[in-house]
């Protein structure tokens, strides 16, 4: 069976520099349309909590990991939602930083993962 490892890892640096490169002027579009972000926001928001539930496993080895990773993403999404809510200074490079923190984390834990095969 083929690794997917390489791939995943190479799509999450892609999303990475799309982060970094394309967050300020969608955040700025965001807030000047601020109910259709807010609530595009409050949807993935919604989406990291079921996110965190499910990698909650308690019997699961890399329950850790799964829990902060999503709780990261979680982060990240609220910090956006601060952004074009109430817009201060800090609030866009601190979620550029928890995304890019959060797509690191992701990065190490599927780096770090044993292929299917392995057991």
């Amino acid at each position: 069976m083929k690794d997917s490892r390489p791939a995943e890892i190479a799509w999450l640096i892609v999303i990475g520099l799309l982060i970094a490169l394309g967050t300020v002027p969608l955040m700025h579009t965001l807030a000047d349309n601020r109910p259709l972000g807010t609530v595009m926001l409050a949807a993935v928001i919604a989406g990291t909590v079921v996110m965190i539930r499910r990698a909650y496993v308690p019997t699961s080895p890399t329950v850790r990991a799964d829990v902060t990773k999503a709780i990261a993403y979680c982060a990240a999404a609220v910090l956006a939602l601060i952004t074009i809510d109430w817009g201060p200074h800090w609030a866009i490079r601190a979620f550029i930083t928890a995304a890019e923190v959060a797509i690191v984390f992701d990065i190490v834990t599927i780096a770090t993962r044993r292929r299917a095969a392995e057991g």
